[in-house]
Formats: C-alpha cells, sequence, structure tokens
C-alpha cells in the first residue's frame, strides 16, 4: 500500500514539500541540531521577521531544483553566496508583497485556494482530487494541512500581486510591426576571406622573442597549486540496508496508521452522456429509457448513444471511484443510488447524464499481513534517519576531537578511508567539484592547520569528512616546457596581423573599383553566399551578425564590414540588398511576439514596482544571515 502510494504521488510539487522537510547541516550547522528549534531572526522588513527556517526552506528548494537540472554541473554554474542571496531576497520581497497586499485589502479566498490545491497532479487519483492522498502526503512529510495551507495563500497572493501588474501591459500594433520587420529581415550577402595560415611559413620567431614573451607573461605559465585529500563518506542509504525493526515496531506503526491502509467506499457506474441542446438531450434520454424497459442493455445503449469518447466504446463504464472524485451532482447521485439502479436524468457542467451503478466495494482495510514489507520499509527508512542525524552529530564531534587523523571515526562509519587525486582550488572530479567540498578543503583549518573538516553534506542523505594529505605548491613552469606552445601563439599573433594588413590591400581595391570576385592575391578567398536570415546557418556566426549589423546598402552602392574568424581569419562582409520576408503564418507569428513583447514589458514593470516598494521599506538584514553557513 505504501509503496503504491509512494509510485503514484511524485512530481513537482511532491519534491516542494520532501525539500522543506530537509535541514542541511552543511547550512544550519550540527549545533543548531543538537540544541533544538530556536527562531533566528536574519533579516527584518518593516519590522515584520524573516526566519533562518524560513531561509533554509526556500534556500532547499531552489538547491534541489537547481541540483536536478545541472547534475554534475552544479557547483560549476552556481555560485552558493549568490544563491543564497537571491533566496533571501525572493523572502524580502515577499514580505514586502504580503504588506502591500495588506494596506490595498487583496486576499485569496478559501475557494481560490482549495481549487488550485485539488488541480494539483500529486493529490490526485484517476485524475480526480483525492482528500486521502492529500492528507497522507502532508502527513507522511511532516506538514501539517494548516501550514502548508498558509504558504499556498502566499504564493497566490504573490501571483495576484503580479497578475495585477500584467493586466495593465498591452503591445502596439507598431511595436509589433517594427518587430516582425527586423525578426523577418533577410539580407543577400557575400565575403571575403583573408586565410592567416598562408603567413605561417614566412614567420620566424627568434628565441630572444619567446624568452622576452616569457619574461613579460610569466603569470600565464604558472601552474597552479594542487591537494591530495584523504576522505570518508557515510550516508543514510547505507543506515537503512542494515538497520533492523521489531513486529511489535511494525505492529504499532500499523495500528496508528491505520488510515494509511484503509481503502474507502467505492462504487462502479455506467452512464451515457448526452451534450448541447437540453430538449434534444431530453428526447434522446426518452428513446434510450424506453429501449431499456424493452430490455436492451445499458452497456449496448451507451456505446450507441453516449458523446462520452472515453467511456462510449466500455459500455460507459467508469470503472471503480470513491465519493467525491466526481463533480457533486453525478457524485451525489451515484452514492445514493442502489446496484442496477439507473437515474433519473443528473444535469452537469458536462452534459446530461443518465447513470447505471453496477457495483459496490465496501470499505476495506488491508491486513497487517499484506502491508508488512511496506510497513517495514518506511520504519527501516524513519529509524535510518533518526540514526543518520545522531551520527552527524557525533562524527561532526569526533573529527573536531580527534582533528589529526580519519581513523577513530571509521569506528563510527565503517568502510575505508580513500584518498583523491590531485586537484587545484578549480576543483576536480566527482564530490571534488563541489564548491562547498573545495571551500572546507582550501579554509584555513584543513589547509593551513592540516586539521580534519567538519561534517561536508554532499547532497540530502550523503556527507564526507576529509583532511588534506599531500600538498603541491604553485610553481612557474620553465622555459623549456613551454618554448613551443609560445612559438605557436607568437606566430599566429603575427600571421592574424598580416591577415589584417592584407584585409586594407584588399579592401582599397575594392574602393578603388576592383571586383572583389577577381582580386587574385596569395590568401584571398571569395565566396559568394546570397541570402541569409538572421538564424541562418549557412555561413558562420561571426559572418551573419556582422552583416546584420552593417549599415544597410544604398540603393546603388554595397555596405562593407569587418569581422575576425575564431581562427584569427579576416573576413570581408559585403551587404548588397536588405528586405523582409513575410512569414507564411503572419498571424501566429505576431501572437507569438506580442505574447514574447508583453512578456518582458511586465517582467520590467514589476520589478520597477517592486523596486519602489523596496526603497520604500525599512529592511534589516541582521548578523544571524551570514552565520547560516
Amino acid at each position: 500500500m505504501l509503496l503504491a502510494i509512494r509510485e503514484k504521488v511524485q512530481g513537482w510539487l511532491a519534491w516542494a514539500i520532501v525539500i522543506i522537510l530537509i535541514v542541511p547541516f552543511a547550512l544550519w550547522g550540527i549545533d543548531q541540531y543538537a540544541t533544538g528549534d530556536r527562531t533566528v531572526v536574519i533579516a527584518e522588513v518593516n519590522g515584520e521577521k524573516v526566519t533562518a527556517t524560513e531561509f533554509l526552506q526556500m534556500y532547499n528548494r531552489q538547491r534541489m531544483r537547481l541540483q536536478q537540472q545541472f547534475g554534475d554541473m552544479y557547483d560549476q554554474v552556481v555560485e552558493d553566496e549568490v544563491l543564497r542571496n537571491q533566496v533571501l531576497d525572493a523572502l524580502i520581497e515577499s514580505q514586502i508583497i504580503k504588506q502591500w497586499a495588506a494596506r490595498k485589502g487583496l486576499v485569496i479566498s478559501d475557494a481560490q485556494l482549495a481549487a488550485v490545491i485539488q488541480n494539483a497532479g500529486v493529490f490526485q487519483e484517476n485524475g480526480r482530487f483525492s482528500k486521502r492522498a492529500y492528507e497522507e502526503l502532508l502527513m507522511r512529510n511532516g506538514l501539517t494541512i494548516a501550514g502548508f495551507e498558509i504558504e499556498q495563500r502566499q504564493f497566490l497572493l504573490e501571483q495576484q500581486y503580479r497578475n495585477l501588474t500584467a493586466g495593465s501591459m498591452f503591445v502596439t500594433e507598431s511595436e509589433l510591426e517594427h518587430l516582425y520587420q527586423l525578426q523577418n529581415q533577410r539580407r543577400y550577402i557575400d565575403y571575403v576571406r583573408l586565410d592567416q595560415r598562408i603567413f605561417n611559413d614566412q614567420i620566424e620567431i627568434s628565441d630572444q622573442q619567446k624568452r622576452d614573451f616569457y619574461q613579460a607573461n610569466q603569470d600565464l605559465f604558472i601552474v597552479p597549486e594542487k591537494v591530495v585529500v584523504d576522505y570518508i563518506t557515510f550516508s543514510m542509504r547505507d543506515l537503512v540496508a542494515y538497520t533492523e525493526v521489531s513486529d511489535a515496531e511494525k505492529r504499532d506503526f500499523y495500528q496508528l496508521n491505520i488510515g494509511l491502509f484503509t481503502q474507502p467506499e467505492m462504487r462502479r457506474a455506467s452512464h451515457i452522456l448526452i451534450r448541447g441542446d437540453e430538449q434534444a438531450a431530453l428526447e434522446a434520454f426518452a428513446e434510450i429509457q424506453n429501449q431499456l424497459a424493452q430490455g436492451v442493455t445499458f452497456a449496448k445503449l451507451a456505446e450507441q448513444y453516449s458523446q462520452d469518447p472515453g467511456s462510449a466504446a466500455n459500455g460507459g463504464d467508469l470503472d471503480f471511484f470513491e465519493q467525491g472524485m466526481m463533480v457533486p451532482e453525478f457524485d451525489q447521485a451515484v452514492f445514493s443510488m442502489e446496484v442496477d439502479q439507473v437515474s433519473d436524468i443528473v444535469a452537469t457542467d458536462f452534459g446530461w447524464h443518465l447513470i447505471y451503478l453496477t457495483d459496490i466495494r465496501e470499505p476495506q482495510t488491508l491486513e497487517f499481513d499484506q502491508v508488512e514489507k511496506d510497513v517495514a520499509q518506511q520504519l527501516r527508512i524513519e529509524k535510518a534517519q533518526a540514526a543518520y542525524y545522531g551520527l552527524l552529530e557525533s562524527v561532526n564531534t569526533l573529527a573536531y576531537e580527534q582533528p589529526d587523523s580519519l581513523e577513530p571515526l571509521l569506528d563510527l562509519v565503517g568502510g575505508e578511508v580513500q584518498t583523491s587525486a590531485a586537484f587545484g582550488r578549480e576543483g576536480g572530479s566527482s564530490w571534488f567539484s563541489q564548491r562547498r567540498v573545495l571551500e572546507a578543503v582550501f579554509s584555513d583549518d584543513v589547509f593551513s592547520a592540516r586539521l580534519n573538516s567538519a561534517v561536508i553534506e554532499l547532497d540530502s542523505g550523503t556527507s564526507m569528512v576529509l583532511r588534506v594529505k599531500d600538498y603541491k605548491p604553485e610553481f612557474l613552469d620553465s622555459f623549456e616546457s613551454v618554448e613551443p606552445q609560445i612559438a605557436t601563439r607568437l606566430m599566429r599573433e603575427v600571421a592574424v596581423a598580416r591577415s589584417a594588413e592584407l584585409a586594407d590591400e584588399v579592401m582599397a581595391k575594392i574602393e578603388a573599383g576592383a571586383d572583389p570576385a577577381n582580386i587574385e592575391l596569395a590568401g584571398v578567398e571569395w565566396h559568394p553566399v546570397g541570402w541569409v536570415e538572421r538564424q541562418s546557418q549557412q555561413v558562420l556566426p561571426q559572418i551573419v551578425s556582422a552583416a546584420f549589423k552593417a549599415q544597410k546598402p544604398l540603393a546603388d552602392q554595397a555596405s562593407w564590414t569587418r569581422t575576425q574568424s575564431l581562427m584569427g581569419d579576416t573576413l570581408l562582409v559585403r551587404v548588397s540588398q536588405v528586405d523582409v520576408v513575410d512569414d507564411e503564418d503572419r498571424k501566429a507569428q505576431m501572437a507569438e511576439l506580442s505574447q514574447a513583447l508583453t512578456g518582458i514589458y511586465i517582467t520590467a514593470e514589476i520589478d520597477a514596482r517592486l523596486a519602489v516598494l523596496r526603497s520604500e521599506a525599512k529592511i534589516d538584514i541582521k548578523p544571524a544571515f551570514n552565520r547560516l553557513n
């Protein structure tokens, strides 16, 4: 049963709820866990408090989302300090909006909140909202219904604030037309390529030039410092495997959570749906009821008459469902009927129904033996979580008390001490690319004093303790080692410069009236292209970019511009004509442009209004915020 619930309750909202529960020791500190929950204020907005708990909840959500998005690249892409500041800004912004809404009398009604929650897929079963799934999911994740709904109400309030701004935004026809003309513009181009490689054989780089470059640019040849670390890891997942639970514990859990294993009354019904005009529907049902009276089966009539494409082919069968899963009128009719009874005509927003109740499944509670394995696994996870957090504290304490070795920690976590490959401050492979690991490695205590690190959280259930094993300081690479790359670099610089000089010569000939297609000089290549659009891939991106930045040609004279390829070749680009290609579906494209431009305007307007509200607010960021690390 529990396994089935876990499989159904998935998606972004489920993750969001789970993430709320994660309090990262790397951020909050194990001391905070040991000393219990305390209200720590990290900021005040016009006297209203922003707490550390609020910050950690949002921080963890964002971090988890970004980790899922970027995977192993997370630490290369996400700057933790930037993320922390963004989260704090979001909380301050939320408080500002909340205060503004209170002044303006804006509220989120119970009906609005209920609609959002009931439409969330994570709380649905068979496409319908399930109160049981809602309560079970919140309970399983340690959330109260009241607390969750308070959070959702604030989110909707912020959306309402943004929607008020969005409703006032519009785009003029002239703006759209101008943007359409720019987006659909095309240009007729050709280009001359001046190949820098032809000069390679003509260039000689002396030993003195190379040595002079080496002496003047020694910072380019510094080999960064590197460290090798010893480390141990331990995981909550490992604890689950050998955590034992007694029969008494399983039975106690089963009895205390009997609601998790009870299936409510389910009813199975078939229906015939008629849409459209009421009079026509009533006439159709009169004929259907007449045929029922003559002995024609409900299933056959449903196949013939029902306008519900999802059930008609199955004789109108809707399978089993519990109370509350259908629209109220339909639901009330079904749960007031007897088996084999056909209802009167029932009107709903979907049309008119004739309902046939085919079966009733009484409430069923799964026996303990049927769910024992799921109960045991859930208990193992809960006990492993408690053991893991206890282990975090013990490991952290022992790593501090015996800071000169990792060996004593093996008595607590098992396994063995592992050794990393050498890496620098830019990071290494696997865990050693994570910013929090690098910050620990190169901290004063670990790097300078050669002490054990504190526990480092690698993810929500895995942690590490490390210490520096070996250190290789940075050094200046020898001239002999880097001489080949210096020679290559200097030759390329000279070749690129000569290519540019050749481009000047060619351009002078063109301005004097020469046909660029007929200029015969070594390294000069003429490339006719034709029409290109902004997203064209038939030529180098540098050429397309230069072409659309160039001045429009006059009626009788092309315009020229210059750019450079990634290889260093100089490129002379000629733009001969400019026109606009009408899209086949101009109306649809204009609609897309309108939506995109409106979105840009809305974002800019919201940012501007929030900036004004923020400038008027008294914001006090407390020192406690900087201690959350």
